[in-house]
């Protein structure tokens, strides 16, 4: 049996009405955004679809134009969002984002038999659901209850791209089909706001001390701001084994001797940083992801934008969306949490307090220094196992990211995944804030984690190439 489609002229007066309202919310720079979303959820009404739907027949439309607006909010929110804070808040959504279509995933399983002491999901209790209804319900919630800073023009602005979805699905479902539908997507989003709030996530640093070595970590100009979450390593992780995960090798023995290996990473940095070119300045700029209005999006979302954009460019259905979306969301947490393990457990000190000590006093690093240890690194722990995710899915081919170019930057292409993760690594030598040693090796960790969130089995058969 089919349902009637939707048509173009039937819809036009909500449709145009929703834009309007957008766009009066929001700044002009995120009314083509807006205006794009609509025009795509619009075209993907036009279609009609068998029912009862399964979530490999349903596009991803509704959450691709959930990232782009969560995106867009976040660039304007003042003050940003606590880095680490922001980026557990937007796994918690990637997880939840499954759970709301996992049902209708054939053969599929719950993450609650995966991830460490998650409970059970509500189960669906009935064959007819629309799923793209489940995940619009489900993300508004979501994205309501984590993300912090939301404005009432933030939050009105929501409310609108979940009605323009709303009365999109309800054009060609029924009436029963749609509310149960949503009804399952806020309980999925409940389920995953209450899991999130017994995780222990803390950020300050109040209670910690810091050891005192040769070598170690102490506050760097110029604000000398103390550090920033020390007890992340106590909150709970996403995977069971990121609590016991062998941590990166030694860093290199430190010393001030001229000769030395440690001595002379620091030299390398501090070379490049006074002979800085125009490209290099460029690419540690692109990848700083400064939060603020029209300087960049928050830690967390730049990754998740990626993702966003591989997705649509294959046409992926809504089934594989979430899947991606959800192994994205634990590669970074956890990848996180492990990285922040390393930082506190070998509180290796920043280039900018040894250049200053020993090499020359009145050096700074062209990027700001952030508030917490050198090793490893906590840029590298979002992208490479998020890329290594997309990689294992699609093979390690050419990506273009557009991330920054509403601020008149030209986009970056590379012709793999693997060598997006280079200049990524690369980016935090130019900013004078890692060693280079510390680059390679956080590569090569994060990506082997990677590997191990790519494993994890979900679905009866991936859609990518399994043997990659």
């Amino acid at each position: 049996m089919e349902f009637k489609s939707v048509h173009l002229h039937d819809n036009l007066f909500f449709t145009l009405k929703n834009i309007i309202m957008q766009t009066a919310l929001i700044k002009k720079s995120s009314s083509k955004l807006f205006i794009t979303i609509m025009l795509l959820g619009l075209l993907s009404g036009c279609m009609k679809h068998p029912f009862p739907p399964i979530a490999n027949e349903e596009p991803a439309d509704v959450v691709y134009g959930w990232y782009k607006l969560m995106a867009q909010i976040q660039l304007n929110t003042t003050p940003p969002q606590v880095t680490l804070q922001n980026i557990r808040n937007l796994s918690y959504v990637g997880v939840g984002l499954y759970e709301a279509v996992n049902p209708g995933i054939r053969g599929a399983v719950s993450l609650s038999s995966k991830l460490y002491q998650m409970p059970d999901m509500p189960a669906a209790e009935h064959e007819a659901y629309s799923w793209s209804a489940s995940a619009n319900a489900a993300l508004a919630s979501l994205f309501r209850q984590l993300l912090g800073g939301l404005t009432d023009a933030n939050k009105a602005s929501m409310d609108s791209l979940e009605k323009v979805y709303n009365d999109l699905l309800r054009s060609h479902v029924p009436d029963a089909v749609f509310t149960r539908s949503q009804t399952f997507g806020r309980s999925i989003a409940t389920a995953i706001y209450n899991w999130s709030t017994t995780d222990n996530f803390n950020t300050s640093s109040v209670g910690y001390v810091l050891p005192v070595f040769p070598g170690s970590w102490v506050p760097t100009p110029p604000t000398f701001a103390p550090p920033l979450g020390p007890f992340v390593k106590d909150s709970r992780p996403f995977l069971e084994s990121s609590l016991t995960s062998a941590l990166p090798p030694t860093p290199l023995s430190y010393s001030e001797d001229p000769s030395s290996s440690f001595y002379k990473a620091a030299k390398e940095l501090y070379d490049i940083g006074n002979a800085l070119t125009p490209e290099q300045k460029t690419i540690a700029h692109w990848w700083a992801d400064f939060g603020g209005p029209g300087l960049g999006y928050q830690a967390g979302i730049h990754p998740l934008l990626i993702v966003t954009d591989v997705l649509k460019s294959r046409n992926v259905k809504l089934e594989q969306a979430a899947e991606i979306y959800a192994k994205a969301s634990i590669a970074m947490r956890d990848g996180i949490f492990r990285t922040w393990r390393s930082k506190f457990h070998y509180n290796l000190l920043r280039p900018i307090t040894y250049i200053n000590k020993v090499i020359d006093p009145a050096w700074t690093s062209y990027l700001p220094t952030p508030p917490y240890p050198e090793y490893t690194s906590g840029l590298v722990s979002l992208y490479a196992p998020s890329m290594q995710v997309l990689k294992r899915t699609f093979g390690d081919i050419a990506i273009t990211d557009n991330t920054y170019v509403f601020r008149g930057d030209a986009p970056r292409s590379f012709d793999s995944f693997s060598k997006l993760v280079e200049e990524v690594a690369l980016s935090r030598i130019y900013g004078g804030i890692h060693y280079r040693f510390t680059q390679n090796i956080s590569v090569e960790f994060n990506t082997n984690f990677g590997d191990e969130v790519a494993n994890i089995k979900l679905v009866p058969s991936n859609h990518g190439n399994d043997d990659y």
